[in-house]
């Protein structure tokens, strides 16, 4: 799952990668947790500006549901923004 969102002239896509654990059985299982990737670029350009980070919970966890993943990638993805590139 991916999502985009505009923020001050940037935007900041959260792309989530589903972690699995192995059941041993063929029976599908749901995924133990997420884990968010953001970049962070200017609208007009298709190459991020910044390296992808990948934020965690203060745990250092997986995130247990999509939304919260997406959220905290969002939050994460603001204060980049807000602390270092609208610094300069």
């Amino acid at each position: 799952m991916q999502r985009t969102h505009r923020y001050r002239g940037f935007e900041v896509t959260v792309a989530l990668e589903a972690v699995w654990e192995p059941s041993g059985s063929a029976v599908p299982s749901l995924p133990s947790g997420f884990v968010t990737i953001v970049s962070i670029g200017p609208k007009e350009l298709s190459s991020p500006l910044v390296s992808p980070i990948r934020p965690k919970k203060d745990n250092q966890k997986l995130f247990g549901t999509e939304g919260a993943a997406l959220m905290a990638g969002f939050s994460a993805g603001q204060r980049v923004i807000d602390n270092g590139l609208m610094q300069g």
